[in-house]
Formats: structure tokens, sequence, C-alpha cells
């Protein structure tokens, strides 16, 4: 977390940024310099830092009114802002949590004391982040349950009047149909609690990384899902693959959720071909599973991750909503992403980003 941040450091006096930005830089954070609020402003509006440090006493718009105008801006108001003061003035350390600094430092300070207030407060930043992304995620989620269990639940209500309504008719083979119907109802909603209690875990998870051997991998699972299916021509066509560091139950969650939708959207193909491949990338490993299925329409390619978000009728493909949702959140608990591109009747092809 800390190696990747960067942190923007406000002095009107070059050699105060030059000495704080040395002892960063020395561990591992990216730094960015300026000597004026003017300057500072300009630098926010085109990259957003991850904490700012902030010199109260400054030539022109001084540190607290600086400091006001990130925290009005949506955009900057929840950086985390440590003051740096050549005095410890009660009054202006007052003023300066009121406009909502979080911490201050106080000129000449040490290695030790600037690191410990930046790595703390990043930690925090970082944390409340987290917590953030959960609320909303688990917000979609409460609501994505409300919207769709709903339907199936009425119309087993429904199906659950009408079999009364025969029983008391003494129609019985019409309720024994309808038994039926309610048996089929109940199992599929079964099913689809049953993913949503993995989804809902898998996103509270915390990855325990591992180097894992993909090639190894992605043949466990495409073997798995053959034996389900032995009277199915399909290939497996599987080029050399990188080494990922990933969560050994959770990336195996992920290419299982890829290869049977990939099996899935092939069902229709004589000659169903799966071709996983690695993509030449610097600062990831990328590999790419591509499937002569289906396919879908790139104008629709924004629901595909959504919780319960299906391109087909059930009456097409059967499914839950939640497969390709639980990719890409696996994807993104290891700080990286998905991507899709699919075209009608021809196939759908989907990139994962490992960070390396």
């Amino acid at each position: 977390m800390f190696e990747k941040a960067e942190i923007l450091i406000v002095d009107d006096m070059p050699e105060h940024i030059a000495f704080a930005g040395t002892i960063l830089r020395n561990e591992g954070f990216g730094v960015l310099g300026a000597t004026s609020a003017n300057a500072a402003l300009k630098m926010t509006e085109k990259s957003k830092p991850h904490l700012i440090l902030l010199d109260i006493k400054m030539e022109g718009m001084d540190g607290l009114e600086l400091c006001r105008h990130f925290k009005s801006d949506e955009e900057t108001k929840e950086i985390p802002v440590i003051f740096m003061t050549s005095e410890s003035d009660p009054a202006m350390i007052k003023k300066g949590f009121e406009l909502g600094c979080c911490d201050y430092v106080v000129k000449p300070f040490t290695k030790e004391e600037l690191l410990a207030r930046v790595k703390t407060h990043l930690e925090i930043y970082s944390k409340r982040r987290k917590l953030e992304e959960a609320n909303n995620e688990l917000s979609l989620f409460c609501s994505a349950i409300s919207h769709d269990l709903r339907s199936p639940l009425n119309v087993t209500q429904m199906l659950a009047d009408t079999l009364k309504e025969d029983i008391r008719a003494g129609n019985t083979e019409d309720a024994l149909k309808i038994a039926s119907m309610i048996e089929g109802k109940t199992a599929k909603l079964i099913t689809m609690i049953e993913r949503l209690l993995s989804f809902s875990k898998m996103c509270s998870i915390e990855p325990e990384y591992e180097t894992l051997d993909m090639n190894e991998l992605v043949s466990d699972i495409f073997d798995e899902c053959k034996s389900a299916e032995p009277e199915r021509n399909i290939t497996l066509i599987e080029g050399s693959l990188p080494q990922i560091s990933g969560d050994d139950v959770l990336v195996r969650m992920l290419v299982k959720n890829l290869m049977t939708n990939a099996f899935k959207f092939t069902r229709h193909r004589q000659n169903a071909v799966i071709t996983v491949s690695a993509i030449p990338d610097e600062s990831y490993g990328v590999i790419s599973f591509r499937d002569n299925g289906t396919g879908f329409d790139m104008a629709y390619a924004d629901k595909l991750f959504g919780v319960f978000q299906r391109l087909h009728l059930d009456e097409e493909y059967e499914g839950s909503g939640i497969g390709l949702a639980t990719a890409d959140r696996i994807i993104k608990r290891h700080g990286g992403r998905i991507e899709a591109y699919g075209e009608v009747d021809k196939g759908a092809e989907f990139t994962l980003y490992f960070p390396k």
C-alpha cells in the first residue's frame, strides 16, 4: 500500500520540500512538490495525491486557506492533510483541525516523526476507503437481492395460491403439476441464495497471497467442468501462462466462473473451443479466456459485471447472474481488473490483469 502512495508537499521553501521529499522517496513513496498554493491547486486538478503535507505559513494564500479549498472540493475533501508548522501555535493548530486537517508536525521534524504520521494517516485513509467501498457494495447487494428475489418469490406465491384452489376443487393432476413447478422454483431460489452467500463471503475475504501456477490451475478447472459434461466435444487450447501472485481459493473461484461461463455459452457449438493465453505486459500478468460461443453485444457490456445482470433469457441459458460479478470482485480484491469483449454469435473474450 505505502509503496504506491503519492504525497504532495506544499511549502514555499524549496529546501523544506527537498528535505521531506528525500525521506519519503527513500521509503518508496511517490513525491510531488509545490511552492505555492496556486501551484498545488493546479496539481490536484490533474491528479489526486493520497496525502498532502502542507506548510501553514506561506506567502500569498496560506496553508489554512488552501486547506479550506481542499476540504470544500468534492474531489479532494477526503485526502488527509498534515500541517507542517515552524512553531507550535495552539490557536493556529486548532483552526487547522477545524478546517479538516488530520495531524501536524513541527519543523524541524525527524525522519521517524514524519514517517510515523504519514504511514498512520495513509493506513487510516486506506481503511476508510475500503470501508466506504464495502458499504457501497453492501448497498448495491441489498438492492439487487430485494429486486431480483422478489420476482421469483411472487411467482411462487401465485403458484401456491393456484395449488390451494386446485386442491379444494379436487383437481389432483393439476395440483401435482403446480407442486412440481413450485419445487423447481424453490430449487432455483435455494441455488440463488447459496450463490449470493458465497458472493457475500467472497467480498469480505482478505486474500492470502501465494505464487500460483496458472497452467495447472486452468487445466484442473477445465477437467472438472468437462467431467460434468463428458459427452461434449469441447477443446481447451492453452498457451504458456504466467505465474501470478494470488489467493488460491479466490483465483480458482474466478477461473471456475469464467470457465463455466465459456462451457455454458458454447453449448450450441458442435466443436466448442476455449482458448486461454497470455498477453505480454510489463506491469501485469495478463491472461485471456476466449471462446467461440454465443458472444454478446458490446452495447450491453457495462451490464456484464453487475449482480443479477444477465444478457440472455433463462429459457436460453441457465444461470443466476452472479458468476461474472464474482469474477469482477475477486480480480479487484487482487488489485487488478477484468475486461470483456464480445461479438454476437462469434464468441466472447475476458481478459484478466493481475498486478506483478
